[in-house]
């Protein structure tokens, strides 16, 4: 499929080029397209192609058309330094879009700053932004965001007893210390923390310690393979508690995967292909017609990350000069994507300040309720 939309794009850019007699803004992105990860590249690369699509139809930027080429991360960071590299020194990129994986976006984040190149970020670790490069902003909610959330609301349902689940790898680590800081702001403190590596299948020992602690709540932070198992898992386990996840177990694989086990799990995601926003629906109709299925978290946020950069090079006036293209992109205010949120640049690049709280009902994710944070 990546094969016969890729051709597609190229026949449509040499068609363009031609009608412009221009030379095509390249545009850089990168996700994982093989590996772990692989399904998250493929819906980022989806969004990709549809937002070149719309950009170039609408006239290209500034009487160029747009091309915009995404490179194979692989998940891991030697292949974000690759991929950014061939990006920025080969291509000549205006700005990078991605990685879905903070801990490629910080190992590209050095090179982004060096050559003073717009990383627009799709890891959700608050280190990405707090790393104070000016080069970097993010769209995607951050850590931070998610996880005072999922406890903001637990709280509000009456729950005092958390227990918490995570992995290992960095953005697990980070989830930890994010919903231990959280749970401080309401006065409680986890009734006990358990942890599992990335690839792990039986969770049987963690589960049995957490049942012990007897907690009314269970939030599990980790990636969408471990989220599922676990589901299986805490189903037969710890039936009664309720489960909040992180946002990879409200996206159609993971409840796929689980196999029923994920009905009644509580996330936060700042997507729902079901959200009745108009936007939102045109949209996913038009992904389903292309792709046969719904569009996910990242296909909304790639799409929507080219759109916002396509305008501030309009707003800039010109393609070449990233500082002035930069400058333009953190004016944005108030910007609404097709993922049903509005983007506001912050002064530490940030784009979100609010996320949806999802339940999953029917084997689909809900929206229930929309958390802002001031």
């Amino acid at each position: 499929m990546r094969r016969t939309v890729g051709l597609v794009l190229a026949l449509v850019l040499m068609a363009t080029c031609a009608a412009y007699g221009a030379q095509p803004v390249n545009i850089g992105a990168m996700g994982a397209i093989t590996g772990g990860s692989a399904i998250s590249g493929e819906q980022a690369s989806q969004g990709l192609a549809l937002a070149e699509e719309d950009i170039n139809a609408a006239g290209g930027v500034l009487g160029r058309p747009v091309k915009i080429i995404m490179e194979d991360s692989k998940g891991l960071p030697t292949g974000g330094v690759t991929a950014a590299r061939k990006l920025i020194f080969q291509d000549n990129v205006v700005g990078i879009i991605g990685c879905h994986q903070s801990t490629v976006v910080m190992a590209i984040e050095p090179l982004a700053r060096q050559e003073g190149v717009i990383l627009m970020a799709k890891g959700s670790a608050d280190m990405i932004t707090q790393a104070g490069n000016p080069w970097v902003v993010r769209v995607r909610e951050y850590d931070t965001l998610a996880s005072f959330a999922k406890i903001q609301h637990a709280v509000e349902q009456g729950y005092t007893k958390f227990a918490i689940f995570h992995n290992t790898d960095q953005f697990g680590e980070g989830g930890r210390q994010n919903l231990i800081d959280a749970l401080a702001k309401f006065g409680l403190e986890p009734v006990t923390v358990e942890a599992h590596n990335t690839g792990d299948k039986d969770f049987t020992a963690q589960l049995l310690n957490i049942r012990r602690a007897d907690p009314e709540v269970l939030v599990v932070w980790t990636h969408g393979d471990e989220h599922a198992l676990i589901c299986r898992q805490v189903s037969q386990l710890i039936p009664d508690v309720q489960y909040y996840g992180s946002m990879a177990v409200s996206q159609w694989s993971s409840i796929q995967m689980a196999e029923g086990t994920s009905e009644g799990v509580l996330s936060t995601s700042p997507y729902s292909y079901l959200n009745p926003d108009p936007d939102v629906q045109v949209f996913a109709e038009r992904h389903e017609k292309r792709f046969g299925r719904k569009p996910e978290t990242f296909t909304v946020l790639y799409y929507d990350s080219a759109m916002m950069l396509a305008e501030a090079i309009r707003r800039a006036g010109t393609a070449d000069d990233r500082d002035k293209v930069l400058a333009e992109l953190k004016k944005i205010k108030g910007w609404k994507g097709v993922s049903g949120i509005e983007y506001s640049f912050d002064e530490t690049g940030e784009a979100f300040n609010q996320i949806f709280i999802i339940k999953i009902e029917n084997q689909v994710p809900v929206i229930i309720d929309k958390v802002t944070v001031k």
